[in-house]
Order: C-alpha cells, then structure tokens, then sequence
C-alpha cells in the first residue's frame, strides 16, 4: 500500500512508524511544508499520559530520561471553595500516569524513528489540495507536482480544508491560553496541578529541568491585559490563582499566548483519505488531550488496517476506523469541555455542586480509578 502522510509532527511521524511496524504500508513518504532542519527552539512541554509512552516506545521511540518529567498524581481543586480530586498512578498500580518533555525532544525522538525506519520525508512539500482519482488519491503539491497513493493521511491541522467533503465545524472559546514556566518555593516533584479559578481553567505540568509549565486559559482582553502587565503583577494574579500548596511561585519566562479554539472535523475519513491528531478535531488544554487523542488515532489506524481482510478495500477499512475512533473521540472532546467550561462560570452559586462532584469522585475509589485508567493507562 503506498502512502503519502501531510503532516510531519508528532501525530503524522507516529502513524508513519505505525504503519511501518505492522508491516502494512511498503511505501511511505511524510510531506514537511517547512524546509529541513528549519525546527525553531520551542518551550512547549507536552504532556503525554502512560498509553502514550506506551504506544511510543513500541514504535521505537525513545526520549532520554533526563528529558523526561514523570506524573505522579494530578491534583485538581477549585480556587476558593472547596473540593478535591488526585488522580494517582498508585490506583491504578502504575509507576506513573505519565509524563511531560520539552517539545523539541519529541520531535527529535520521533525523527530519530523515522529515520531509523527508512521513512521518506519531503521537506518543503506544501500540500494545496487533495482528491480522489479512482479507488486512489492525488495530492497537489504548490510546486505544481503531483503525488498519488492508495492511502493519504492528513496530520497537519489544516489539511482537512483540502478535502471539501471534509466538514470543519470550529467555535472560539472566546479564550486564550497563556503560557509561561514558572519555580516554585516549595517544589512537588511528580505532581500536575489542575486549578479552575473564575477566569478560565489553570494547569501546572512538570518539567525536567525541575520547574513548571502554566498553561492559563483566560478570556481574550484578560491575557491581552495580562500580556502587556508587569512581572510583579502577574506574579501577584498567579499566586492569588494558585493558592500556596507549592509555595511561592515566580515567572522564569516571557509569556506567550495562543487562542483557543474547538474543532471537529466530520465525516474524518472518504474514500482512500482520513484525517487524524489536529486535523480531525481541536480541544482546549485543559487535561491535555489533544496529542495523546491524535497519538491514539495512529495506532488505532495501524491496528485497523493490520485486522482489515484481504477482501476489503481500504475505503472500507478507514471508514471502519472512523465509527471505531467516535465514543473515545466524542468522550475525551466531552471531558475536556465540561472542565474548561464547568468550572469557571456560574460564580459561588455553583462553587457548592462542583466541589461535591470533585469530593464525589474523591470518595468513590471505583470511579476513580475508571477516570485514571481512561485518562492515562487505556
């Protein structure tokens, strides 16, 4: 099966390696609109759960310990009332529900698979369109050339716009999401902090060099206003934010922002063309779901097309892919959007209901450990 993938982060390299190890596709070649060795530094930290690791590490991808954050336990309070719920690997007896890594350390891992793997990578091949001719797909390229395949996987976030069949439905939060490292007084080492306060869902990830990284989703004026604030100040509003379980808090880094929008991307798959990661749907931070969905979108595309019969086309078997990938996408888009929207609205009146829901969870170690176990270990 010869296979053309548009998208060369994360998600496309993993489906790649996916389809490679199965022994599915004998011909691949990822297309890179940027041109080689063009990475620019990124502070991202990406927070990958168990499964995850898991899925990569199967994959042969390997990122150096030292580059590696562990998660322990996830906290998630509210600011200013009550309620409590830790996420522990303990209850689930793992070692960790997973970990964070500098973003370029990914991609480098990745890379470093692909490679390994004699996976064709074009840089600099700008995808325009996408279209079927016969039972296979064509992609334009902005050169002009023309590549055909019997599968097209589209893993960029906007190349599910070259296929008109393909519907895009977004919405604007309304929000944006600022972001920044911070060092605490009195550091917990292995522990991510979901905190939702009265401006948007705050959370704190791990990082392996011993600091955090704040992902503060806050109504656009706000993180304009907070953007342009001095350090002292924002200090001031995170600490006030966050509460005192990790002592002082104080910014090692500039901010940066990006807007927060949902995407779905229905129907995901057409013939010998499917979407997956950033190019079938978009959430918001909160949770850190997003990679960890598109990561399980390329393992479940190798593993249906390792079940797919020697009788069944492979328009079929990405459909089938499709309706298989609809209860965990639509579940984790669900989950991500009660927490980013569940809990920083309604004021004191429905501080009360959301605390008992946390305490809830808390006090029943069935439903708790199904939450741990979907969100990082399945």
């Amino acid at each position: 099966m010869k296979t053309l993938i548009v998208g060369g982060g994360p998600v496309g390299l993993a489906a790649a390696l996916a389809l490679k190890e199965r022994s599915i596709a004998s011909d691949i070649t990822i297309l890179e609109a940027a041109p080689r060795a063009t990475e620019s530094f990124s502070d991202r930290n990406i927070a990958l759960s168990a499964a995850s690791w898991r899925f990569l590490s199967k994959l042969g991808v390997s990122v150096d310990a030292q580059q590696r954050a562990p998660i322990r336990q996830v906290e998630i309070t509210q600011r200013g009332a009550f309620g409590l719920l830790t996420l522990d690997a303990k209850d689930v007896a793992a070692s960790e529900l997973g970990a964070a890594t500098p973003y370029p350390a990914l991609k480098s891992a990745l890379d470093r698979a692909v490679n390994a793997a004699h996976i064709n990578v074009l840089y600099g091949a700008k995808a325009e369109s996408v279209q079927h001719e016969a039972q296979r797909a064509v992609i334009h390229l902005a050169s002009g050339e023309k590549l055909a395949a019997d599968c097209v996987i589209l893993a960029d976030g906007a190349a599910s716009d070259f296929v008109p069949e393909f519907k895009r439905l977004e919405r604007d939060s309304g929000q944006m999401a600022i972001i920044t490292r911070i060092s605490a007084s009195k550091p917990r080492a292995g522990v991510a902090f979901e905190r939702f306060t009265a401006g948007g869902a705050l959370a704190l990830i791990p990082r392996a060099d011993g600091e955090w990284t704040v992902v503060w989703a806050r109504a656009r004026a706000d993180a304009e206003r907070m953007l342009v604030s001095a350090e002292v100040a924002f200090n001031e509003e995170l600490n006030a934010a966050f509460g005192s379980s990790m002592g002082t808090l104080t910014t090692t880094a500039k901010l940066t922002s990006y807007p927060l929008i949902w995407r779905f991307v229905e129907p995901r798959a057409g013939g010998a063309i499917v979407a997956l990661g950033n190019a079938a749907q978009g959430l918001h931070p909160v949770a850190a779901q997003g990679l960890n969905l598109g990561l399980r979108d390329a393992q479940d595309l190798g593993d249906a097309f390792a079940r797919q019969t020697t009788n069944k086309t492979i328009a079929a078997t990405l459909a089938k892919f499709s309706r298989s990938r609809g209860v965990d996408r639509v579940a984790r888009i669900g989950f991500t959007g009660l927490l980013a929207y569940g809990f920083d609205r309604g004021g004191w009146l429905a501080d009360v209901p959301r605390g008992l829901g946390l305490t809830a969870v808390q006090m029943l170690p069935l439903l708790r450990r199904e939450i741990t176990r979907r969100l990082a270990v399945n």
